[in-house]
């Protein structure tokens, strides 16, 4: 009776190996040479090596960099003359301290607690190429958490003094 238990375990245990064996092939050989050269792939692969890819749709955006935060333009928008929007974060942590452009005059309209709303203007017409520091915000948080601050209102005017909306986005720092 011994034997024919030990016959039974070892037989199952090498084709579980064989199963687990042609699984993992399978999967490799449908993963590289299959899916991989496709462009069907290329639009619904999800992996690790992939996540830290970051698509960003907004008109501007925010990137922290050494407590200050730059103000981003993910857009070529051109022949604008002034830019304007708002800035919402918790002034019980974070406080702002200077608001710098090389290509603007900064009007900050409004510092109250939870907003900061600014207008960039200038004399001449601006082109802001993608990519562009629009403006650095110098910050100071009081401890060390998580913050987030958010862009919102965000609109210019154009040479043809219509206005346009621009979307925007947030970031924890």
């Amino acid at each position: 009776m011994k034997n024919i238990i030990k016959k039974y375990n070892k037989n199952k245990k090498i084709s579980n190996t064989k199963l687990i064996l042609t699984s993992l092939v399978l999967a490799f050989w449908i993963n590289f040479l299959l899916i991989d050269w496709t462009s069907i792939w290329k639009n619904i692969k999800t992996s690790v090596l992939n996540s830290n890819i970051e698509i960003n749709t907004s008109d501007i955006s925010i990137i922290n960099k050494d407590n200050s935060l730059l103000i981003i333009s993910n857009k070529k928008i051109t022949n604008l003359k002034n830019l304007s929007f708002s800035i919402l974060y918790n002034p019980d942590n974070v406080s702002i301290e200077s608001i710098k452009s090389d290509l603007w005059d900064i009007i900050n309209l409004s510092n109250t607690k939870w907003i900061n709303s600014v207008i960039l203007s200038s004399e001449n017409w601006v082109n802001i190429e993608k990519w562009n520091i629009i403006t650095i915000i110098n910050t100071q948080k009081k401890t060390n958490i998580s913050e987030n601050i958010n862009i919102i209102n965000a609109n210019f005017k154009d040479i043809d003094s219509e206005q346009y909306f621009l979307s925007t986005s947030w970031i924890t720092f």
